[in-house]
């Protein structure tokens, strides 16, 4: 029977039809709408050798394209959001909230630090422009010269969308202080920029006084060189270091020497007055070098620097690194005590970055 009972009030009994329950039809792969910041089947990402022309991955090359996917959706809500502050005066408050960080009819300088073969340099040039940022100038910086030829040639096929993006030959360092280099930065992006190189590209774009820094860092050999000896050594008391048995397994050291370089880089960004968030932007199956920093700059300078400060060198203190690369651009002391003092830049050559302009 398709009926079933239903209790009132006693002593009476009611009976109602059972309701027949329905499961909906799967939603077949190729029935599913995605709702994509790029279309798969862009003429730029065929170029690149990313999707076909019916918009499918180029076998082999679906992570990468997943990538950059992922990449353009995460910078391209950080354009579009909203200006603010931690002020706590409703008044400014509010009249922020109604300014874009970034506005469409305002030029709009993009550098992409060690770009490579620029798949998210185009991606996100692309994005832009499709979104109302019509005065967008994007660079990519690389330093093989025939990759940059490479490139420069697929963009200028690429039609008018792409006449106002552009590859150059350089390292950082050698880069900015070229004449080709702006005046000033708006976005700065480096991603699998290898180790200290990721610290150039920060400093860079703090220097330039960027208002979005987004960097997803390669390897962290440097600060690992100071972890190694130091885990190891004796205290004064002869006792081990408090995290020797954490640290005595190479993987552990390694993902240690990860987290505590990008957290030393996140302070160090506070303390230049940027709001920084550190997160996963793709997942370990697609590629091991998936932490992403993002760094707006604050529109009132609030930070309790001081307090960063003491933070930055307790931690330094506790696993023994002395220098940094960053923390050297910037002119930041990573020893507590009198024992010493790190030594500001000199002045900037062809092969050096200027001071962090106050």
């Amino acid at each position: 029977s398709n009926l079933h009972q239903k209790r009132a009030s006693p002593p009476q009994c009611r009976f109602h039809p059972a309701k027949t329950i329905t499961k909906p039809s799967p939603i077949r792969d190729h029935d599913r709408r995605k709702n994509l910041p790029l279309s798969p089947d862009a003429p730029f990402l065929q170029k690149l050798g990313l999707s076909t022309s019916d918009g499918k991955p180029v076998f082999g090359r679906a992570s990468k394209l997943r990538q950059c996917q992922r990449f353009v959706e995460i910078v391209g809500a950080l354009v579009t959001s909203r200006n603010s502050d931690d002020t706590g005066n409703e008044q400014q408050h509010q009249h922020n909230a109604k300014e874009l960080l970034f506005h469409p009819q305002n030029e709009l300088s993009v550098v992409d630090m060690g770009c490579g073969r620029g798949y998210l340099t185009f991606s996100l040039h692309s994005y832009l422009k499709d979104n109302g940022y019509d005065r967008v100038t994007s660079t990519g910086v690389e330093v093989r010269q025939e990759l940059v030829d490479d490139v420069n040639a697929l963009a200028r096929e690429c039609g008018d969308s792409f006449a106002t993006l552009r590859f150059v030959r350089g390292t950082v360092g050698e880069w900015i202080a070229a004449a080709a280099a702006p005046s000033s930065v708006d976005i700065l992006i480096a991603l699998h920029a290898c180790d200290t190189a990721t610290d150039d590209s920060l400093f860079y774009g703090i220097h330039y006084g960027a208002k979005l820094i987004v960097v997803a860092p390669c390897c962290h050999k440097e600060v690992r060189g100071w972890l190694d000896p130091f885990v190891r050594a004796k205290t004064g008391g002869g006792e081990e270091h408090p995290a020797y048995d954490l640290l005595r397994y190479g993987i552990y050291r390694e993902r240690t020497a990860e987290m505590v370089t990008d957290t030393i880089r996140a302070l160090l960004l506070e303390i230049a007055g940027y709001n920084v968030q550190v997160f996963e932007f793709v997942g370990g199956e697609h590629t091991s070098k998936n932490v992403m920093i993002v760094a707006l700059k604050n529109s009132v300078y609030n930070i309790k620097v001081d307090e960063t400060r003491a933070k930055l060198r307790s931690m330094a203190c506790f696993y023994g690194i002395k220098r940094q690369k960053l923390a050297d651009w910037m002119g930041e002391d990573l020893l507590s005590g009198d024992d010493g003092h790190v030594k500001k830049m000199k002045k900037s050559s062809a092969r050096k970055m200027p001071p962090l302009i106050k």
